[in-house]
């Protein structure tokens, strides 16, 4: 039996070589389409985490502003923020810019809202979040 299946020298016909083929680049390709996936991704995340850890540097400085309603509106004394430059990018990475708006806290009369835009260099906005800030009362 064992030499029969030695002698039979018939080999592998055409349409069992294609047909392994095309299983295989099924295969490859589904492999191939998710490494993509995975790496354009990954791109995606780190911009979230860098806006993400850029946002918190600028809240903690807002968090230390004295302000007073004098203030509600548009924020542009950047020259407070050391996080931030005097025309709103940013000091760690000027690829960044910033908005803060201040409104009244209706629930609060010793507390004003800093809502806080963060843009990229193409003026898309990444991120919006917002802080508290106690009145200062020594007006």
């Amino acid at each position: 039996m064992i030499q029969k299946i030695i002698k039979n020298e018939e080999g592998v016909s055409l349409v069992e070589v294609l047909g392994a083929l095309v299983i295989l680049s099924i295969i490859l390709i589904g492999f191939f389409t998710m490494f993509t996936q995975t790496s354009s991704m990954q791109n995606v995340t780190e911009d979230d985490i860098k806006a993400t850890n850029l946002m918190n540097i600028v809240i903690n400085d807002v968090k230390d502003l004295s302000l007073s309603t004098d203030d509600i509106g548009n924020y542009n004394s950047f020259d407070n923020l050391p996080s931030v430059q005097s025309d709103g990018t940013l000091t760690s990475n000027d690829q960044f810019y910033v908005e803060i708006m201040i409104t009244e806290e209706p629930q609060s009369t010793n507390l004003l809202k800093a809502t806080i835009k963060l843009f990229n260099e193409n003026d898309q906005q990444l991120t919006k979040t917002y802080a508290y800030v106690e009145v200062d009362n020594n007006d």
